[in-house]
């Protein structure tokens, strides 16, 4: 996954690619975000000078992309939009409680202004995310080279990236992942165990993802779909 930034009111994936000797190629990520397959040594102010010559029709095919993800429902903050947690979505009501629960596919919620029903929904998503990523976690404690030990893990919102791992083999989740369906967040917790044994991306690397989950370039696919995600911070 490349870096995500936001250029005037756009969103914009970068992906470095070695094999662009100068062309920048310009897609549309079903996600609902730009999508800059660009050469290694292109600077960010002249992918930025392409977003802006071209914005007009970039707006228009990502509201294209937005009828055709209407079926979701309104997302957002306030009362009857929608939010996702493990890939449903679930419309946010008020109740009278103090506490957020989920009924069914509704999400009740104090009442509120649209910043509070946020702070509220984010924090019920990190009391999730707590359940979700240590069960996930656990679950590869088995792998060779884990020796029956749960890795050292945490979660926190992040903009650019899904997980990561430090040098220190202390590994990073996105708290918005518990809003994609769990075989993505299996995709993601692996493939950061499996910069234990390989800290690069390296054939190595790849070929022991294989080994514990044949369809990895799949779901990979499937979580680029969902990076519109991480502008919600």
């Amino acid at each position: 996954m490349g870096d995500l930034l936001l250029i005037d009111d756009i969103p914009v994936e970068i992906r470095r690619n070695k094999r662009r000797r100068s062309r920048i190629a310009v897609n549309i990520d079903p996600a609902g975000h730009v999508v800059l397959d660009a050469p290694p040594l292109t600077l960010i102010d002249d992918m930025a000078a392409l977003v802006r010559e071209h914005a007009r029709w970039l707006r228009y095919r990502l509201r294209e992309v937005q009828k055709e993800t209407a079926h979701l429902g309104r997302m957002g903050y306030e009362e009857n939009e929608v939010v996702l947690y493990l890939g449903e979505p679930l419309t946010l009501i008020h109740h009278a409680e103090k506490s957020v629960v989920r009924v069914n596919n509704h999400l009740c919620v104090p009442p509120g202004d649209t910043n509070a029903t946020r702070s509220r929904v984010r924090n019920w998503y990190r009391d999730q995310a707590d359940k979700v990523f240590l069960k996930i976690m656990a679950s590869w404690q088995d792998l060779p080279w884990l020796e029956g030990q749960v890795p050292t893990w945490r979660h926190r919102f992040m903009k650019s990236q899904w997980g990561s791992c430090s040098a220190r083999g202390r590994i990073s989740l996105n708290t918005h992942l518990v809003r994609t369906p769990e075989r993505l967040i299996e995709y993601v917790t692996l493939h950061e165990i499996c910069h234990l044994k390989h800290h690069n991306h390296s054939r190595r690397f790849h070929a022991l993802m294989g080994m514990h989950m044949e369809d990895w370039p799949e779901r990979s696919q499937e979580l680029r779909r969902n990076l519109s995600l991480l502008l919600d911070e």
